[in-house]
């Protein structure tokens, strides 16, 4: 898989030595002649631009990119782990990709990747589970998310003001468990992007009365979700309130498209909701709720108002309002030459005329 090795390509393995070059002197590698032992070393001997293989193995250290533009590949996401005892486990820089790791960072306030401000970040088939956040992407630009389960005690990922965020088949999940203090959302600041095929889950059993949230699109968010799942459950234990997408800032926008929601909580004063509109804007097509009695468990107004006048919209600029009209007025056939008239409901006006030749211009007909 990895040959023609240049002065750029670097292997780390638990059986090298950091006396060694990192690079392979032949096929297949002897990692115990050539490899070294740490990333940390190979960080700080590459140059941006340069790849980092992390055969299988727990490295016990927090990675530093340094500016570097690297791109860091491990063996395989359940072989290849990155495990600091404390402080975060990747702090990545512009232009990094993360492929094929884990990273599990769970001290206090730690994050198991750090792409915070960074811009073009590609992360694809990775497992990030961390003591705060699984993936902090907060102030991110051009980030590309692919193929991952992202954990956190805190929020799963946190995407604040970030532009250009683009996920793809991933699991967001957070456990409520950092401290009852604080609220806990899977993901929390959604950025301006789209996420597809996507699933988040908040789920929490404290005593606190602090929210437990799928999704919330803060102010900055511009973000669309399509066939994405929403799940948040909190316990008998917890009174705050549970929901499933929450959009509350001035100029949020989000739209969910084929998407399935469902919010639980047994001691909630109020709710719990599917949807929850604060003071941002929320479009909903072709989604299915958790109900009650037959009625979705939502609140704010501005959603609904959101649905409503984009259907309206839809079935104006589609003129499906003349397909009503032909169900339910006035409709005659001219006997001779089989063209069928639709009228108002006055009788009297034509909105529509039918000829035979619209359909079939050899249709013969024969008056009666």
């Amino acid at each position: 898989m990895y040959f023609l090795d240049s002065n750029h390509t670097w292997h780390i393995a638990k059986s090298g030595s950091d006396f060694n070059s990192g690079h392979a002197g032949q096929y297949p590698v002897n990692l115990a002649n050539d490899a070294k032992l740490t990333i940390g070393a190979a960080v700080s001997a590459a140059a941006s631009g340069d790849t980092i293989i992390i055969w299988p193995g727990d490295y016990a250290e927090s990675v530093n990119f340094s500016g570097k533009a690297l791109t860091l590949i491990g063996a395989n996401r359940n072989k290849s782990r990155i495990i600091p005892a404390s402080g975060t486990g990747v702090v990545a820089a512009d232009n990094s990709v993360l492929r094929n790791l884990a990273v599990e960072a769970l001290a206090v306030l730690a994050k198991a990747v750090d792409i915070s401000s960074k811009t073009n970040v590609v992360i694809d088939n990775c497992d990030l589970y961390g003591g705060y956040n699984g993936l902090y992407g907060y102030g991110a630009e051009n980030v590309f998310v692919r193929g991952s389960s992202i954990r956190g005690k805190y929020d799963g990922s946190n995407f604040g003001t970030a532009e250009r965020v683009v996920v793809e088949g991933c699991i967001f999940i957070a456990y409520g468990t950092y401290t009852s203090g604080v609220d806990c959302r899977a993901l929390f600041g959604a950025g301006r992007g789209a996420y597809s095929n996507c699933v988040f889950t908040a789920q929490r059993n404290d005593t606190s009365d602090r929210e437990n949230g799928a999704a919330y699109c803060i102010s900055n968010s511009r973000v669309v979700f399509k066939n994405c799942t929403f799940e948040a459950e909190a316990g008998s234990g917890h009174t705050g309130q549970a929901y499933g997408v929450l959009v509350n800032g001035s100029g949020a926008v989000a739209v969910l498209e084929n998407c399935a929601i469902k919010s639980a909580s047994a001691n909630a004063s109020s709710g719990p909701y599917d949807l929850w509109q604060a003071n941002g804007r929320l479009v909903a097509c072709g989604c299915a709720y958790e109900t009650s009695n037959g009625t979705i468990t939502q609140s704010g107004s501005g959603w609904a108002d959101a649905v409503n006048v984009q259907v309206n919209t839809a079935l104006s600029d589609m003129a499906l309002d003349k397909a009503a009209k032909v169900l339910v007025n006035k409709a005659v056939q001219n006997k001779l030459s089989g063209s069928i008239t639709y009228y108002e409901s006055d009788g009297v006006t034509a909105f529509l005329t039918h000829a035979s030749s619209d359909e079939e211009t050899t249709l013969t007909r024969t008056p009666s």
